[in-house]
């Protein structure tokens, strides 16, 4: 989830249709995910997200998030999101290793 960290001043604008504009601080954020990780947006579109936020995202704020800070999504984003395998948004836990008993001596 580290690339999407810097979308958290993102909350208020993504969860809740009263707050019109996106602040500075999510914009900046979003700039950094499109430049670093474009695939991780798809997490907020799918509902990833939601799981860390006290309310979901609207996928129409999502949409237009881009708008509404002054930027673009490169095509190449565009299409990595139908052509990519989306990247759980945490990393599986990795599997603990098996228990190992003492064999008996002879």
């Amino acid at each position: 989830m580290t690339p999407l960290v810097g979308m958290l001043p993102c909350t208020d604008y993504l969860t809740n249709i009263t707050v019109l504009t996106p602040p500075g601080e999510c914009c900046d954020g979003l700039k950094s995910v499109i430049r670093d990780a474009p695939i991780c947006l798809w997490q907020g579109m799918n509902g990833d997200m939601n799981q860390f936020l006290p309310k979901p995202v609207d996928p129409i704020r999502m949409l237009i998030l881009p708008l509404a800070c002054g930027t673009v999504l490169p095509l190449q984003t565009l299409f990595a999101f139908n052509s990519q395998q989306v990247p759980p948004i945490m990393p599986p836990t990795p599997a603990e290793p098996p228990v190992t008993t003492p064999s008996a001596s002879p």
